[in-house]
């Protein structure tokens, strides 16, 4: 007889320790008025409670919960002298499992000889508490080994996450090195080739351009590697439960604006590759909550890549669009694409892809994860699709901020006439 006693949850106190979640302890005894007894004491502290009446069904429920780990119990209260398999057999299969043997577990028995209780210990039991017992005694017990129990989750999930983070940090520290090298010795080989002064006048300007590039390179990958940690500070703040922020407070903001500015600053270096750009606005409310250089580095970086992954006679189209409720920005071109299998990957930090930029522009792999990071900072979400007939589209969405009133049409052809042109015209 495995039945559930659900929490009363109105019936919280102050003074207990809660999680996320309401806290979940398993009861073992094969007396019914001992499980009464302990329900009612524990149902007014607000646990959500399982109640087993052999041990043997308490390990067969505890097998098959163990396959999830998310929905096992956080405490046992287990009694010793039940029939066919005592308390102690059952303590002892407990910690022989190892996705069972870090549940916290507390003998309530009548049995409270000196030797009971050192074997209880022994075996691996946090607590023995001997009948008659007081009910404040029992719930200051529970409540504190729930409350270790917790403390001790939060610092493994801390660790964890530390150890990820200094791994991938490793990683890309690795990875940023190799990718500095590169210019570096660029830069180095091509300033002594002009401090040697056997250049001619018009392949010194050429080298003077090079070394510009490889500059702009490494401040580019330098610039990501910069937002990376900060990104990844916030985070790890956030997880431990602080306050936590990019240090850009939000504005009320109208995407439009931005997005045709950020198009804008790309022209030139689309239509040097031949390729075609241009905007439309369809969004009824294009205003959105989010710091105005934060929006501009996200579309920064949408524009920057398909500019990189789109080839001579290409086209990228930039769109604002949405209703009420949401604002999309949608880049799409008609590059090379995304295989299906990449997918999955594009957004995370290490996520790499087989394309290559098209004219061989360098690439830090870091911009999407950038991208999503900062997108979701602001409360939207970013996705992608692919566009026919074989290019890509970026969408990233916000929950609009209601205005009186919202940027005319006719406005919005205004912001970025001049600024991006058609291959048709040249």
């Amino acid at each position: 007889m495995l039945t559930n006693s659900p929490a009363q949850t109105n019936a919280f106190v102050p003074d207990i320790f809660l999680p996320e979640r309401t806290p979940r302890i398993l009861i073992v005894d094969d007396i019914l008025e001992n499980l009464q007894v302990l329900r009612g004491r524990l149902r007014l502290k607000g646990y959500e409670l399982r109640e087993a009446s052999s041990g043997k069904e308490a390990l067969e429920y505890l097998e098959q919960t163990s396959e999830y780990l998310d929905a096992l119990p956080d405490l046992i209260l287990l009694d010793v002298q039940m029939p066919e398999m005592d308390g102690f057999e059952v303590c002892r299969k407990i910690k022989e499992n190892m996705r069972l043997r870090e549940i916290p577990i507390i003998f309530i028995t009548a049995r409270g000889e000196m030797d009971d209780i050192v074997q209880g210990f022994t075996l691996g039991a946090v607590d023995y508490v001997v009948k008659p017992f007081h009910a404040s005694e029992l719930l200051t017990r529970v409540k504190t080994h729930l409350d270790l129990k917790f403390s001790r989750d939060a610092l493994h999930r801390n660790n964890a996450l530390l150890e990820k983070l200094n791994r991938e940090k490793s990683e890309f520290m690795s990875m940023a090195a190799h990718d500095l090298k590169n210019p570096l010795a660029t830069i180095r080989w091509l300033t002594d080739l002009l401090k040697s002064g056997t250049l001619p006048q018009d392949k010194a300007s050429d080298t003077l351009d090079n070394i510009t590039l490889a500059a702009d390179r490494m401040f580019r990958l330098v610039k990501n590697l910069l937002d990376v940690n900060a990104i990844e500070e916030a985070s790890l703040m956030q997880h431990q439960g602080a306050e936590a922020s990019l240090h850009l407070p939000p504005e009320v903001v109208n995407v439009v604006f931005i997005a045709a500015e950020v198009l804008g600053n790309y022209t030139e270096q689309a239509e040097k590759k031949g390729i075609a750009t241009s905007f439309s606005n369809s969004a009824p409310n294009a205003h959105i909550s989010i710091n105005p250089e934060i929006l501009s580095q996200i579309l920064d970086n949408l524009v920057s890549n398909a500019v990189k992954y789109t080839a001579h006679g290409g086209s990228i189209h930039l769109i604002t669009q949405g209703n009420d409720e949401v604002v999309e920005i949608v880049v799409e071109d008609t590059g090379i694409g995304i295989s299906e299998n990449e997918v999955p990957t594009l957004f995370t930090k290490f996520g790499t892809t087989s394309s290559r930029p098209t004219a061989g522009e360098d690439s830090t792999g870091l911009g999407l994860f950038i991208v999503r990071k900062l997108t979701e900072a602001a409360g939207g979400n970013i996705r992608y699709e692919p566009s026919s007939p074989n290019g890509s589209r970026f969408i990233a969405s916000f929950p609009t901020v209601k205005r009186n009133e919202s940027l005319p049409l006719q406005e919005t052809a205004k912001i970025h006439q001049g600024n991006t042109k058609s291959m048709e015209e040249e």
